[in-house]
């Protein structure tokens, strides 16, 4: 694919540039990017004025086009006498001023952008400039010289960096002044006020040279009286041009004067409503912000609202949860000590059932004969309240529980006996207490504390005992754990 070829045209380049930027940024960024944003506002107003074209920025530099070195010049010199109003009303160590550079060259178009040595000397020019002051080169120099009321002074051939020829730069002396030395060779240019005020003379000088004329003007009909006649009417013709040239001067001037004075005016007014445009959009823009701000204050209030009642819903849930929990637990154990006590019941009427039939057995046996003794292998019901004996509880490990072992020693107070481990109603403490029946056989209750660290409860636990030979054996709950229990004789 052929490659577009680069448009080029003739354009006048301004180029602007802050000075002292990165020190005033060291010492108060905040306040030198309100103070650069305040200039470039100025700048970019005045350039838009002029019909100019802002092509690129970059920091603190500007890079404008116009079609014309006039319009280039004039926006330069209408910059820098801006700035220099705002800068006088500021501390001298807060001064932000521009260095301009303007140049007239052939450049290249390659999208919005221009590039080429027209660009890259005006540039250069900006960077020899002094604080507030424009330097241009002779090209610009060449169109203007005449056009503007302006002082021009020619600081010689320049090699700028990066350019291959030296450049005539020519600096702007505001007030008019100074003029380099090609400009006083020129014919200078008379305001329309000076053509007048020279008209004038002319014409009065005419008019005494005819009075003065008139006066040695002889009588007669003789050739030279003729001749004065004639020289008369030719005089009096050319003050009548003379008279009419001062009064159109006069009136161009004054026609001029208000033009100027119109067009100032309305400068004036329009920079005035730039400025009257600018602070309206500067403070919309403060309101806008600060509305922004208030809505986020209150979106993050009403974030912080719903954050904490979720939170407190949240924790009445779980506090709901934990009563329920708390309560289900409750049931079951109540559920499970109300199965526990019927089965002792029933496991109780049982043996009670059984006693009262091996006593009736005996009782329908014949005397001679030897009543079986129901504590075989025991010397007597009351053996576990004679002697030393130990009360060991094996617990299997569970789906929730461990494997648990409790090893008590058995004591006896009056007919009761007893058997504890650990400080009574203290964390995995352990208390029994029953009466031994006659055939042996023993039912021992009590209850039972958790040892677990969100807060200990307790349950209830119990076991029913025979006699087995040299030992009791038997099996119960402790809470809801199934459990067996062997009483034998301590060592």
């Amino acid at each position: 694919m052929v490659a577009t070829p680069l448009k080029r045209k003739l354009a006048a380049i301004l180029a602007a540039d802050a000075v002292g930027y990165s020190r005033l940024m060291g010492s108060d960024e905040e306040g030198t990017m309100r103070l650069l944003s305040a200039h470039r506002a100025v700048i970019d107003g005045i350039i838009e004025f002029h019909e100019g074209r802002i092509v690129n920025t970059a920091g603190d530099s500007v890079l404008a086009e116009f079609a014309s070195p006039v319009q280039a010049v004039r926006c330069a010199v209408e910059i820098q006498d801006a700035l220099r109003t705002r800068n006088d009303s500021l501390p001298e160590g807060q001064r932000l001023q521009f260095r301009i550079g303007v140049n007239l060259g052939d450049v290249m178009v390659k999208g919005g952008d221009l590039l080429g040595d027209g660009v890259n000397v005006a540039a250069r020019l900006e960077s020899v400039a002094d604080p507030g002051g424009i330097c241009v080169s002779s090209s610009v120099y060449d169109q203007i010289a005449g056009k503007l009321d302006l002082g021009f002074v020619d600081i010689g051939a320049k090699s700028l960096k990066n350019i291959d020829r030296p450049v005539r730069v020519y600096r702007i002396e505001r007030d008019g002044s100074a003029q380099s030395r090609s400009a006083t060779r020129r014919r200078p240019r008379m305001s329309p006020g000076k053509v007048g005020t020279a008209v004038a003379i002319l014409a009065l000088a005419v008019i005494g040279a005819g009075y003065f004329g008139l006066l040695r003007l002889p009588t007669g009909e003789d050739p030279e009286a003729r001749k004065a006649a004639a020289a008369h009417a030719v005089m009096t013709q050319e003050l009548t041009k003379a008279r009419a040239a001062a009064e159109a001067a006069r009136r161009r001037a004054e026609a001029e004067a208000a033009a100027a004075a119109e067009a100032k005016r309305a400068l004036e007014e329009q920079r005035a409503a730039e400025a009257r445009a600018r602070s309206e959009a500067e403070l919309a823009r403060a309101r806008a912000e600060v509305e922004a701000a208030r809505r986020e204050a209150a979106s993050k209030l009403a974030a912080a609202q719903e954050a904490a009642a979720a939170k407190r819903q949240l924790e009445q849930e779980r506090a709901a949860n934990a009563r329920a929990r708390a309560e289900a637990e409750l049931a079951l154990a109540r559920a499970e000590a109300e199965e526990a006590k019927r089965k002792a019941a029933a496991e109780l009427a049982a043996a009670e059932r059984a006693r009262r039939a091996a006593e009736e057995s005996a009782r329908a046996e014949p005397s001679g004969s030897a009543a079986p003794n129901p504590t075989a292998g025991v010397s007597s019901s009351a053996s576990l309240r004679a002697g030393r004996w130990s009360v060991e509880i094996q617990c299997p490990a569970g789906e929730n529980f461990r494997e648990r072992t409790i090893t008590m020693a058995l004591s006896s107070a009056s007919d009761t006996l007893i058997a504890e481990h650990g400080e009574p109603e203290t964390p995995l403490s352990l208390s029994l207490r029953g009466v031994q029946d006659a055939d042996g056989s023993l039912w021992l209750r009590g209850k039972g504390v958790s040892g677990l660290r969100a807060g200990a409860r307790t349950y209830p636990a119990g076991f029913f005992v025979k006699p087995a030979g040299e030992r009791y054996e038997g099996r119960g709950r402790l809470g809801r754990r199934e459990c067996t229990v062997v009483i034998s004789r301590a060592p």
